[in-house]
């Protein structure tokens, strides 16, 4: 693959199901943050339990001081009577609260009687057929009204003893307000404590959520970094065929995009996840708890809900899948188009972008409109479910309550726990396409951290070279030789560009490069700063092998200036410094030689004046001498001029022309360039062709000897001659 060609099968690589090892190594991220998920989901644990307790708070409520309601027994009989059976009996007696002859049991303790039962029970004098308040004679208060009303009381009524007392619904319906609350005076604490209690459970919930969703959020943002970083250092080492054949696009959507599904995974995923599963679990633990014949009433119909997840999880799946896949197309192809709108412009092709770019949003919509669908109909179908479940439950507790089997409480506690084991349900889908997208995300970035494409950086030589001494008339330099021996290379395989190229450079030369398009000039440079390596044969620097020193010690020795110049937004200070943390005084004085100052002092704010994107606010020539001032700022043995002076008009060459004088001084240095002109004060010039070196010397030497370069040069000027 050519550089520049783009694989446009990049981002069709979707996930179409859950995967154990990228989950796996996703979560390997959280290792540096064990200490804050390990106190994420210990607040998650103490939220879930107190939200799970807050139905069982209610139903007490209800149960044990709003509607509370004793049955009356004969004491006698419950000993002796058949009908109930001894672990019955001892249970009865271990609950129940005795008053003469009487035993007082709440009345859902009898639940282990069917109606028939309760019948016969009414019928020899065992049951009494109405229900009853018990209370304690605890107060002057509660004494006062038993002594007014004595003969609707059963129990010791005589002291205050705090002697347990009982009174029938309907006569305690006749009492007036006052003395009902007096004999309900036990009940009225205890509602305030339920409430308190309630309010402390909420409390929790709150506390707890909030630690909960902070660490959660905190360790997103801290692995969606680690991993960005990670990433963008890995892109930054791969090599240019890599980067070539991947679309930019697509290198920053992996960048931004899919890091960004992964913080939404460990923000709202996971740990939704886990609620969701414990919230789950807990309902129905506590809800047979409650009442066994109600869960199981409630898990049986159930089952159509996992059925319907499991039919609408494929057809989401797959949805979602469309869904990625045209939205990265859409991006691809924004990017391409925003980067070129130049080209658009001057080809008069706006209507055909637009057309283009129309058929993919309106692909995307389609699959989005499909998606929404498939969500249009989950939802309303659980909810139906839910509402079918909480029906099927009233409707037969009603039946039970009216037999004493089921109280009221936890009638009103199962309704709440099953929605809020819907709840999770409702959400699976949303929660479903973030789990996707993150999957997705995480697969393709882990497919792009695996790929290594890169140029082996494994040198330990770092190049200490000394040369003579500069002040000595007779010095030489001795550091700077480039050598190529026997060079072979291809961008693609079976397609050379050079095949033996073998040349030398010695120390302090200034060696110009020539040939026709597409002879590799520009190649030479990019194997040079081992940009690409040599397939074959190799290139010394100084006598060694440049794969034998580090890419940064290399790079930092040879360095280019482009002909397409880049410059990133900042200041222009910035831009000659890049990190080196030059002092101003140094970058005022590189911009002096390279001639930049002259232009840089005429703008608003000098060497202070931000860049925009694209340099737009500067001009080519301007975005040129700034690349001469970094070059000469950063200071390195060998210099490559790249076709450095094509942008340059012949008046700003003029002046980059006196400062070249300076930087080339006691350098080495190629000069790439198509204008012969600017190559003609060079030591000595190559000429590249046909895969090969196939001329070299001094610009007289090869005129004289009326070779490809006699007719390059010929050529060139009687082209300028010809426009003049």
């Amino acid at each position: 693959m050519s550089p520049g060609k783009t694989d446009s099968s990049f981002d069709e690589k979707l996930v179409r199901r859950y995967s154990p090892a990228v989950m796996k190594r996703l979560l390997g991220y959280l290792s540096p943050y064990r200490l804050a998920a390990v106190s994420a989901l210990a607040a998650l644990a103490v939220a879930t339990v107190a939200e799970l307790l807050l139905p069982v708070v209610v139903q007490r409520t209800l149960d044990e001081n709003i509607l509370k309601r004793y049955s009356r027994l004969s004491l006698l009989q419950v000993e002796t009577s058949d009908l109930i059976g001894r672990e019955n009996t001892d249970n009865l007696l271990g609950n129940g609260v005795r008053t003469g002859e009487n035993l007082f049991v709440p009345t859902g303790n009898l639940s282990f009687l069917n109606e028939s039962q309760k019948a016969e029970a009414e019928s020899i004098g065992l049951l009494s057929p109405e229900e009853w308040y018990v209370f304690y004679n605890d107060s002057p208060e509660v004494s006062s009204v038993v002594n007014r009303h004595n003969q609707i009381f059963l129990g010791r009524k005589t002291d205050n003893t705090n002697s347990p007392l009982a009174i029938s619904v309907p006569d305690f319906a006749k009492l007036t307000p006052q003395e009902k609350r007096i004999i309900r005076s036990r009940d009225i604490s205890g509602l305030r404590f339920r409430s308190l209690q309630y309010l402390l459970l909420l409390t929790i919930v709150l506390l707890f959520t909030f630690v909960q969703v902070y660490l959660a959020s905190w360790i997103g943002q801290k692995v969606m970094a680690d991993i960005r970083i990670g990433l963008l250092s890995h892109i930054m080492r791969q090599s240019l065929r890599y980067l070539g054949k991947t679309p930019v696009g697509s290198l920053v959507s992996r960048v931004a995009n899919d890091v960004e599904t992964i913080n939404e995974f460990f923000t709202n995923v996971a740990t939704s996840f886990l609620k969701d599963g414990a919230m789950m679990i807990g309902v129905v633990v506590v809800i047979f708890l409650l009442d066994v014949k109600l869960a199981l009433i409630s898990m049986a119909s159930l089952i159509p809900t996992a059925i319907l997840i499991i039919v609408f999880r494929n057809r989401m799946r797959e949805a979602f899948r469309k869904v990625r896949t045209r939205v990265s197309a859409v991006n691809t192809y924004l990017s391409e188009r925003i980067g070129g709108m130049q080209t658009v412009h001057l080809f008069a092709a706006e209507n055909r972008s637009r057309n283009e770019f129309s058929e993919k949003s309106r692909s995307l919509l389609g699959a989005e409109i499909s998606e929404m669908k498939i969500m249009a109909v989950f939802r309303p179908l659980v909810d139906m479910i839910s509402s079918v479940i909480a029906g099927a439950v009233i409707w037969y507790s009603s039946g039970l309550q009216d037999q004493g089997l089921v109280t009221l409480g936890v009638l009103v506690a199962f309704i709440e726990l099953i929605q809020k084991f819907f709840q999770p349900v409702r959400d699976i889908a949303e929660k479903f396409n973030i789990l996707q997208s993150a999957m997705a995300g995480s697969e393709r970035i882990f497919d792009m951290m695996d790929e290594v494409d890169r140029i082996p950086d494994t040198g330990t030589d770092v190049g200490e070279c000394s040369d003579s001494n500069p002040e000595a008339e007779d010095s030489e330099l001795s550091c700077g030789e480039i050598r190529f021996e026997n060079v072979q290379f291809s961008y693609v395989p079976g397609e050379r560009i050079f095949n033996d190229l073998s040349f030398v450079i010695h120390p302090g030369e200034t060696v110009a490069i020539v040939g026709a398009t597409g002879a590799g000039k520009t190649t030479i440079a990019n194997l040079l700063t081992r940009l690409w390596d040599v397939d074959g044969g190799r290139i010394l620097l100084d006598g060694e092998d440049i794969r034998n020193r580090p890419l940064e010690v290399l790079r930092k020795t040879v360095q280019p200036v482009q002909q397409d110049v880049f410059l990133f937004s900042g200041s222009i200070s910035d831009n000659i410094d890049l990190g080196l943390d030059i002092s101003s005084e140094k970058i005022k004085e590189a911009a002096m030689i390279s001639r930049a100052e002259a232009f840089i002092q005429t703008l608003p704010e000098g060497f202070d004046t931000q860049i925009t994107e694209g340099a737009g606010n500067l001009s080519a020539g301007q975005r040129q001498l700034i690349a001469f001032a970094r070059i000469i700022a950063h200071n390195p043995r060998i210099i490559i001029l790249d076709e450095a002076t094509a942008n340059v008009d012949t008046a700003t060459e003029s002046l980059l022309q006196e400062g070249l004088d300076v930087l080339l001084q006691d350098r080495t240095a190629l000069i790439i360039a198509h204008r012969l002109s600017t190559i003609r004060r060079a030591d000595r010039i190559l000429v590249l062709g046909h895969r090969k070196l196939i001329e070299e010397g001094t610009h007289d030497e090869l005129m004289a000897n009326k070779g490809t370069y006699h007719k390059l040069y010929t050529l060139q000027f009687s082209e300028i001659a010809g426009r003049t």
